[in-house]
């Protein structure tokens, strides 16, 4: 039988060590900080034996065999128990703190060997264990502990002997700190993260604390230390990055202080860091030191005494085929991307991670918001009904006091020695009241010189607001809508900067407005930043189908409860491609802005330290209609951080349309993540004189016209064309011998719904956009110079519903076989907005090829296109599709002038004297909603041609604010108006 302390909230651990900051020590003549070639640590990292059983009830010492699992991992990777993807509620009734009777757990067991040594001591870690873990030495108890994302350390010297040993770990999936664990994330159990036994002499530096603090031109490096004996004889050095000793004392004290003249500074653009040595008797302990502060004066949050913006992401160690487990090169490569798109910033949604981070994070410079491992959504969900006011039921009530102030201490002991840790995060969506006052508390007892933050506005607004947040740094907010930032902005009352911890919902296409919202964010000293919600998509891969990865989410396991495809709201793919989002945060969080006014590039420098001559280079390039006419580089680009200056720039003169400038903000050194001569971001300029004309070739051997109760019928030599009567529109084309299209074009008023369309679709399924029928009044036909125009007013109908809106269409056909139509369109005045107004056409899929004219080349929409540029773009049909794992609209381009589709030998050109949007897809919008994964899509047979008159935005309702007037398409009256030519 086990001990019961995993539904007592009195015991969260026993027999650990005391908490103490991360470090691995070495010998005293190595010079090593990591796990790795190192004689005093030894992995226990590798293959264990394991026994699953379905519940804690049928656990037994003594299992009859064992099956081999790799340490670290999660069971449910290796075909044990099922993942389970929830958002808010709770995966085991709320009975706290008590779990299910049938609580399923697993014995790990594996040997390994030392030889002891009478003079040192041996320490046991787990680095993560979900959720809890019971450790026996040589089939002796040596302790518990819970918390799943932090550190527990027992001392097993008196349970070792020489020779072989045996470790064993009981791992329980639920325990009493399950209800502050209940995080959006695929929940997993087991051992994985690092285990490790480390071998120390007796007598040494058990813990030790860096504080740093800066005055004027010099700086004090404080080491404050904890040792095992009062007599300890320890040297601390500290070294510059070049190696060079700057200063070196020997002391038996615990308290050392240095003085630093002229002293590098962290921060994220600049990651200087220093060396230092703790050397006692027979052990040295090796950490990387980062002069920084942090604080708030008059609500803007300086670092080092300048105003910093957090441009930030949110981040889960969540890996498609390896689970929790976070690597070291997926680590890395997670930050590189990151550095590559510049994000300066993350949030370690919604638990600490795995120690190593951080000291990446130091080294390649990014500011960290160190989230404790508590969250407890589920309690608004206890009485099913969603209730604010049951939020505080765990964070309101003392006999939780132990839990959160442990878990509070853990994540600060651990981390507190690190430059990239500027914030500390009480955790996420768990209420507020006693507990976490108390947590504040001994936050600030055992560190000061950090903020801290909570995002606090979920506690009731009449709720005596002065005593509800005393002692959080920020007013943090979660997804708001632009009205409510320009209402906070407007009001006297408030102390604290605005962060928002969470924003811009990365689910599927999307998210949109990324732009304006940092247009906000520079306009404010206030405004702090913000952390797109989130890094990557959480899923399990699950094997391969129809020649496509097949990735598990939410539903996809027979789990109960689950939130579906919820957890796939990243800005890159799980296998880290990133998506179209990812790009549009990159440019909208460029180190530069650039505008062009009278011969000379006006130059903005967004950074917050950096003259951006030391950054990076400018190349410009002159375009018209998609052709380069001039380009140029420049290496000078000096710009103070904040300042803006003005560069001349020798461009040929142009006039016409189409004339865009470009000019791209380029690395000028390589750095540790970043190449030379990557690109950071651009700006382009329209200098286009006038608008592009629409030509079209009228003529044409004569035109002849059958006209039929059915159809209208208009050819000559070169083509023939039906229109079809019932639809309103064209049912069969062809031109020189190859048909075209052989259905009805139709009027398309929907999408298939984007994930940040789940809110809206209900309220178009009921207006009915998704299932218009066309109703054609008498149609008349009339013969013009060189053309045929067939007149036909229509309505667009729907069953149970009045009118959607009222045509008055007019269809040219040109002797040339152009074809116009212009549909002067009446929207009734009760239906909302519509997610688009176009004519889709069923298009020979021989046409497999697109050129255009827009925003590309990756997909753009009216909100979304920051990160793409106006130009000329060539790729085939199939390649335009953006393969959401969950289908849904995609690839429509914004802002066109025209777009052809090509079979090699005859192209089919579209083009209007106004900007539209157009989507060329293999697929139709039907069979993109009707399916819940990408391998499910199959192929219609046609080019599927929507040309839009417009597009909605994207927006991210998701779990976002509604999408923003602006980028709704609202309008009542308006032209759809299109010139469709075939060469």
């Amino acid at each position: 039988m086990l001990f019961p302390f995993y539904e007592d909230l009195s015991t969260v651990r026993v027999n650990t060590m005391p908490n103490r900051a991360y470090y691995i020590p070495c010998s005293p003549n190595a010079s090593t900080d990591q796990k790795t070639d190192n004689p005093r640590v030894l992995m226990l990292n590798g293959t264990w034996n394991f026994r699953f059983f379905e519940s804690v009830s049928q656990f037994t010492f003594s299992p009859d065999c064992f099956d081999k699992l790799p340490v670290p991992s999660n069971w449910q990777m290796h075909g044990y128990d099922n993942h389970q993807y929830t958002n808010v509620l709770y995966p085991i009734p709320f009975n706290p703190p008590y779990v299910p009777k049938k609580n399923p757990c697993a014995l790990y067991e594996r040997t390994f060997s030392i030889k002891k040594d009478a003079d040192f001591s041996y320490f046991v870690n787990f680095e993560g264990v979900d959720s809890c873990h019971y450790l026996y030495i040589n089939d002796q108890f040596v302790g518990y502990s819970q918390v799943s994302h932090s550190t527990a350390e027992y001392d097993v010297s008196a349970f070792l002997k020489d020779g072989e040993n045996k470790i064993s770990v009981v791992v329980l999936k639920w325990c009493d700190g399950t209800y502050v664990e209940d995080q959006d994330k695929l929940r997993m159990s087991g051992i994985f993260r690092d285990v490790y036994l480390l071998s120390r002499p007796s007598r040494h530096i058990q813990n030790y604390r860096v504080k740093t603090s800066i005055t004027g031109e010099t700086a004090n490096v404080l080491v404050i230390t904890e040792d095992t004996c009062s007599d300890l004889l320890k040297t601390i050095t500290l070294k510059d990055q070049a190696g060079n000793v700057l200063h070196q004392v020997t002391t038996t004290g615990t308290s050392v202080s240095f003085e630093l003249e002229a002293p590098h500074l962290w921060t994220a653009e600049t990651p200087y860091l220093y060396t230092l040595e703790l050397t006692a008797e027979n052990e040295r302990i090796i950490d990387r030191v980062g002069v920084r502060e942090i604080c708030v004066k008059d609500k803007v949050v300086y670092v080092n005494g300048k105003k910093v913006k957090f441009k930030g992401v949110n981040r889960h160690d969540s890996y498609t085929d390896t689970g929790y487990v976070a690597s070291m090169e997926q680590i890395r490569h997670d930050l590189t991307m990151m550095k590559q798109h510049n994000i300066n910033a993350i949030r370690t949604s919604h638990y600490p991670n795995r120690p190593e981070f951080y000291k990446l994070c130091d080294q390649y410079g990014f500011y960290i918001i160190d989230e404790c491992d508590i969250e407890a959504h589920g309690q608004v969900n206890t009485t099913a009904e969603y209730d604010s006011d049951g939020y505080a039921q765990i964070s309101d009530n003392p006999d939780w006091e132990l839990t959160i102030v442990d878990r509070l201490e853990r994540l600060v002991s651990r981390d507190m020695n690190r430059p990239c840790v500027v914030i500390w995060s009480l955790g996420n969506e768990s209420g507020f009241g006693y507990c976490f006052k108390q947590g504040i508390k001994r936050i600030r007892q055992m560190d000061n010189s950090r903020l801290i933050h909570y995002e606090s506005t979920i506690v009731t607004r009449e709720k005596e607001k002065d005593e509800t947040y005393e002692g959080i740094d920020f007013e943090s907010v979660m997804y708001p809508s632009f009205e409510w930032i320009d209402s906070f902005f407007a009001r006297e009352n408030e102390t604290r900067p605005l962060i928002l911890c969470e924003f811009a919902h990365a689910m599927g296409n999307g998210p949109g407005s990324l732009e304006d919202y940092y247009d906000i964010i520079y306009a404010h000293d206030d405004f702090c930043g913000a952390f797109v919600w989130e890094w990557c998509d959480h899923t399990v891969l699950m094997g391969e189908k129809n020649g496509k990865k097949m990735y598990g989410y939410g539903g996809d396991f027979g789990e109960f409860p689950h939130d579906g495809n919820f957890c796939m709201d990243g800005l890159v793919y799980p296998d880290r491609t990133p998506h179209t989002g990812l790009l549009e945060l990159k440019n909208a969080a460029r180190p530069a802005h650039i505008t062009y006014r009278d011969g000379a590039l006006i130059v903005k420098n967004k950074l917050d330290f950096q003259n951006l001559n030391d950054v990076l280079y400018l190349h410009w390039t002159l375009e018209q209609n998609g052709e380069e006419i001039a380009s140029g580089t420049i290496e000078s680009v000096d710009v103070l951080p904040g300042e803006t200056t003005s560069i001349p720039v020798s461009l040929p003169e142009t006039h016409g349309a189409r004339v865009y400038l470009t000019v791209s903000q380029r690395a000028k050194a390589s750095t540790a993540l970043v190449s030379s001569g990557h690109e950071f971001g651009f700006d382009q300029i329209n200098l286009s004189t006038c608008d592009a004309p629409v030509s079209v070739k009228t003529e044409g051997a004569p035109l002849t016209v059958e006209d039929d109760d059915a159809f209208i019928t208009i050819k000559n030599d070169s083509f023939c064309y039906r229109f079809s009567k019932e639809a309103g529109t064209f049912c069969h084309m062809e031109v020189g011998g190859t048909v075209l299209l052989d259905r009805p074009m139709e009027y398309d008023l929907y999408r298939a719904p984007t994930d940040n369309d789940r809110n809206i679709k209900l309220r178009w399924k009921e207006e009915g956009f998704d299932r218009v029928i066309p109703y054609t009044y008498p149609i008349t036909t009339e013969t013009g110079d060189h053309c045929v125009k067939i007149c036909c007013p229509m309505s667009l109908c729907v069953i149970s519903r009045a009118n959607l809106a009222e045509l008055n269409t007019v269809w040219t056909v040109y002797e040339s076989g152009a074809v116009h139509i212009s549909a002067q369109t009446k929207v009734r005045d009760t239906v909302s907005w519509l997610p688009r107004f176009g004519l889709r056409m069923f298009v020979n899929n021989a046409f497999d090829r697109c050129r255009y004219f827009a925003h590309g080349p990756q997909e753009s929409y009216v909100d979304k296109h920051i990160g793409s540029r106006k130009g000329v773009y060539e790729n085939r049909v199939a390649d335009l599709h953006e393969d959401y794992i969950f289908p849904q609209e995609n690839g429509s381009h914004y802002d066109a002038e025209f777009v052809s589709l090509t079979n090699g030998a005859q192209t089919l050109t579209a083009q209007s004297c106004r900007p539209f949007s157009f989507n060329a897809s293999p697929y139709t919008r039907e069979v993109l909603e009707s399916c819940m994964h990408n391998y499910e899509i199959t192929e219609s047979g046609y080019t599927v041609l929507t040309l839009d008159y417009a597009m909605s935005g994207v927006g991210s309702n998701s779990c976002g604010p509604e999408l923003p007037e602006r980028y709704r398409l609202s309008e009542k009256e308006f032209t759809l108006d299109f010139t469709l030519t075939i060469e």
